[in-house]
């Protein structure tokens, strides 16, 4: 019998972002979606990690990134400067991206192609802690949302054209929304 796997949203428009996504609220209770190490495995394979374990992984130390990463973005989307500690702990995890690149052929001539192999929870840790520090170095930090519906907990990089994104996601969020908006306007 196969086992059904989580479907994780991917909403954010950087890998990091959709990281911290994956503590959702169902019904007004927060709710982890890794609670396992196949949880975890599960989110690498569906957000296209390679990941090569030589060793199990740390879902403790993963969630104590997510924890701080939230806290970081959320400062950012509240206008904040991030707190020292924070920053520092966040640097602290960047110390661990490691970046493998490979020389391939192709029919144009050569490439040099960046592998981004995660071999332990340290491996995994420093690739989501490069993406946000690189989201939030560049100009992507002042289109970091978090999502209108207050039901709602996840946060999205805003990279639509005019910048004006309300919703984590129009199929879920945002057809609320506008179900929600016809309703009350056919009741009055």
């Amino acid at each position: 019998m196969n086992e059904i796997k989580q479907k994780y949203e991917f909403v954010g428009n950087n890998l990091g972002v959709d990281f911290i996504n994956t503590e959702v609220n169902v019904k007004g209770e927060l709710v982890d979606l890794l609670l396992t190490e196949s949880d975890v495995m599960a989110w690498l394979e569906q957000a296209n990690i390679d990941a090569d374990l030589a060793q199990d992984i740390d879902v403790g130390k993963l969630l104590a990134f997510r924890h701080m990463a939230r806290n970081v973005l959320s400062q950012i989307i509240e206008n904040k400067s991030i707190e020292s500690d924070a920053l520092a702990t966040l640097n602290n995890y960047l110390q661990n991206y490691k970046m493998h690149y490979q020389l391939e052929q192709s029919s144009e001539g050569y490439q040099l192609i960046n592998q981004n192999v995660c071999h332990s929870t340290t491996d995994i840790i420093g690739l989501l802690a490069f993406e946000l520090a690189n989201m939030l170095a560049s100009e992507q930090r002042t289109y970091l949302k978090r999502c209108l519906n207050p039901d709602c907990v996840l946060m999205f990089v805003d990279n639509s054209r005019s910048h004006k994104r309300r919703w984590c996601s129009m199929d879920t969020c945002g057809n609320r929304a506008k179900v929600s908006k016809h309703y009350r306007k056919v009741k009055s």
